[in-house]
């Protein structure tokens, strides 16, 4: 595969590598070097901080001793 780069320094990744590199509009890639001075492209791998808010517990807050109480619920003993 191969891309032109632009005047304005941009390139093109082709459409069969970015679905096997499972890329979307505004995904970023690393480009990283290697010892024979070719480059590996990679895709960057998304920061924890970016993902806050994305998951979060809508209900009332809970105690430790209710948190407790579902992990050994679940887990089948005491903690």
């Amino acid at each position: 595969m191969e891309a032109t780069v632009t005047t304005k320094g941009q390139i093109t990744l082709p459409k069969a590598l970015r679905e096997a590199m499972h890329l979307k509009t505004g995904d970023k890639v690393l480009f990283e070097p290697l010892e024979d001075g070719t480059y590996v492209i990679k895709p960057r791998a998304t920061d924890i901080k970016s993902l806050k808010g994305c998951v979060g517990y809508q209900g009332k807050p809970k105690t430790l001793e209710e948190i407790d109480a579902a992990i050994e619920e679940e887990a089948g003993f005491e903690l």
